[in-house]
């Protein structure tokens, strides 16, 4: 209403002006010579004549003279009535009717002014014009001429260009251009306006000084604040006190820093925090752009909501499509997965995140470490590139390799390529502690997965020259699987039969499984062309032979030994200093050999055994051997580096 009001009262204003101007009766004074119209003499010396004031001849002045307007600042140019007033020393003059005024490039306008020297008092449609870009309207006003202060009541506006500063009481320092006002204010742009109760308006810099109550309103947010300045040709804000920047989706809170309200664009710098939807935010420096809508967090970035926190050296989120870069010392943690690295980009519709540099996620029961990461959770599947460490911390086992590929929902992850400097052209590891101990298995490639989702059963799969290392066991064969249900590795032949060193003992077959049990080895099941192989001494061998064998251990030694289909048995016999004594040779369809401190305790023969006992001294130094027989020394892993 009062904009409104305002409005017309300028518009009535200037049209008065105009008119006036067009009529001719605007002839008080003339720098010509004391040219005064007749309308002008009538109307104003009778008013001198029955003034109120009681005045003597002496003290009359004569009608005005152009001298007389010349000792004044503030010139008259146009009034319907002059009328002349004497006090004291002083001539006091009013104005009336379409009144205007000029003191150099101010020209005043207004209904009624009384001129006392170089002060007047102005009222009814008051209008002060300073220029092409500096007008004033009110209802009434003082003016001093000699130093250029206006003080004006009633409906004040206050235009510059495209603001308009709407208030009851202004004083306005035309020498200075500063105008300030202490009893509320509205300043507007038409498109946004800002309200306070203390205002310093500094026109030349066309900045703005608000204390009090401040609150900006604008079509897409509201301000409110104690102390703000505003540049209204830049439309920059600036927050100098505790500020909160309403959104109709969220809320930003500082204490410091600018809002560039043309651009849309912020920058906080003090204490400044977001609360969006429930997301919350904080930074020691945060940056909006509303272009792109996005935020950038800079310095402790923090973003947190319901089931997800996000903390690094900088955050960048965009609104709109919810991309989040985080760069620094990363963290984001949500309901299912936690990550840290050195940059990450994720997006929160598609479920995508990609980790540059050194991360690390960890996804119950999953753990996986790489150089780079990208996993897109709609699809469930990732690539996992450099140096990648994978922990299953339910199966107990690691994983390094150079590339995994991955997949969350059968947790499938197949993997090649060596860890660290071996890159591309290096080999997979897989570790495992067994029994306080650590077992190494490297492979071409190492692939895991669940058969089964609904259960916690896992595979694992070795393509090509695997090998494993264990302090007391050591194995290798071309392909190998295990599975979590039975705790059970099964070693298979392609072109070499599979081979395992326990201590100085060798087993060999078709076909190999080994059982774990309590993550200790239990027993070994040979199939197909058995063999196994003792020997302390590398020169004598003791051998057992048949279709197939079961060991069984305990304390990581063999304790049992079964051996069916064709058994044949070499064993050098040894007396109480350990020395051989002679070579038992055995052959059944079936036999079952005792084991104690390493040595044959007794063997049980069964089916028609057939054998002999030859000393030591006939059976001479060379050991007997069965057909098949074969020591291998070169494809047994020594350590750890041997595997590759």
């Amino acid at each position: 209403m009062l904009k409104k009001r305002i409005k017309t009262l300028k518009n009535n204003i200037l049209h008065t002006i105009h008119t006036s101007s067009q009529s001719g009766l605007f002839f008080c004074t003339s720098k010509s010579g004391p040219a005064i119209s007749l309308l002008v003499l009538f109307l104003v010396f009778p008013v001198l004549l029955y003034s109120q004031s009681p005045v003597t001849p002496s003290t009359v002045n004569p009608p005005p003279s152009t001298v007389e307007q010349d000792t004044q600042k503030l010139k008259i140019e146009t009034a319907l009535l002059v009328e002349y007033f004497v006090k004291g020393q002083r001539t006091i003059q009013k104005l009336s009717g379409t009144v205007r005024m000029r003191q150099e490039n101010i020209l005043v306008y207004c209904d009624t002014a009384i001129l006392d020297q170089d002060f007047a008092v102005l009222k009814g449609g008051v209008v002060i014009e300073e220029g092409d870009s500096v007008k004033v309207f009110a209802d009434s006003a003082h003016y001093h001429a000699d130093s250029k202060m206006s003080e004006l009541f009633g409906d004040v506006v206050l235009v510059n260009g495209r603001q308009e500063l709407f208030t009851k009481h202004l004083v306005y320092d035309l020498a200075n251009k500063i105008a300030t006002y202490h009893t509320g204010a509205t300043l507007t742009n038409g498109k946004s306006q800002l309200t306070s109760t203390h205002g310093y308006y500094f026109v030349n810099l066309k900045e703005v000084y608000f204390k009090g109550d401040v609150l900006v309103t604008d079509p897409d947010f509201t301000m409110r604040t104690d102390t703000l300045t505003f540049n209204t040709e830049t439309q920059l804000v600036r927050f100098v006190a505790p500020t909160l920047v309403s959104q109709r989706d969220g809320k930003i809170y500082t204490e410091g820093g600018f809002y560039d309200i043309e651009n849309d664009f912020a920058e906080f710098d003090v204490n400044p925090q977001y609360d969006k939807e429930g997301q919350r935010g904080r930074a020691r420096k945060m940056r909006y752009i509303g272009t792109t809508k996005e935020y950038i967090l800079e310095g402790d970035a923090y973003i947190e909501e319901k089931n997800r926190k996000t903390s690094a050296d900088v955050i960048r989120y965009n609104t709109e499509n919810e991309d989040i870069v985080l760069i620094g010392n990363t963290f984001y943690k949500d309901s299912t997965r936690e990550i840290t690295g050195a940059e990450m980009h994720y997006n929160s519709q598609t479920k995508r995140y990609q980790l540059t540099g050194r991360g690390r996620v960890i996804d119950p029961p999953n753990i996986i470490e790489a150089d780079s990461l990208d996993f897109i959770d709609q699809l469930g599947s990732g690539v996992a590139l450099g140096n990648v460490v994978w922990v299953d911390t339910a199966s107990d086992f690691t994983i390094l390799a150079w590339r995994m590929d991955y997949n969350k929902p059968n947790e499938y992850l197949n993997a090649f390529g060596g860890a660290g400097a071996a890159g591309p052209g290096g080999r997979p590891l897989m570790k495992s502690l067994i029994d306080r101990d650590t077992l190494y298995l490297a492979a071409d490639t190492l692939t895991s997965y669940k058969p089964d989702t609904a259960s916690d059963v896992r595979l694992l799969l070795a393509y090509l020259d695997v090998r494993i290392f264990k302090s007391d066991m050591q194995a290798t064969c071309d392909s190998l699987s295990f599975s979590s249900a039975d705790s059970i590795f099964w070693f298979f032949k392609l072109q070499n039969l599979p081979l395992i060193w326990s201590d100085t003992s060798q087993f060999s077959a078709d076909t190999i499984r080994m059982l774990l049990k309590n993550k200790k080895l239990d027993r070994i099941w040979l199939r197909q062309n058995a063999l196994v192989i003792n020997s302390e001494d590398e020169k004598l061998f003791n051998q057992i032979k048949g279709r197939n064998n079961t060991a069984f251990f305990r304390d990581n030694e063999v304790r049992e030994m079964l051996v069916e289909g064709n058994a044949q048995a070499v064993y050098y016999a040894l007396d109480d200093r350990r020395a051989y004594i002679g070579v038992n040779e055995t052959e059944c369809s079936e036999m079952r050999l005792f084991f104690g401190d390493n040595k044959v305790n007794s063997i049980k023969f069964y089916q028609q055994p057939a054998g002999k006992f030859i000393p030591i001294k006939k059976a001479g130094k060379d050991s007997k051997k069965l057909e098949g027989f074969f020591w291998e020394k070169e494809r047994r892993p020594k350590r750890v580096r041997d595997l590759f």
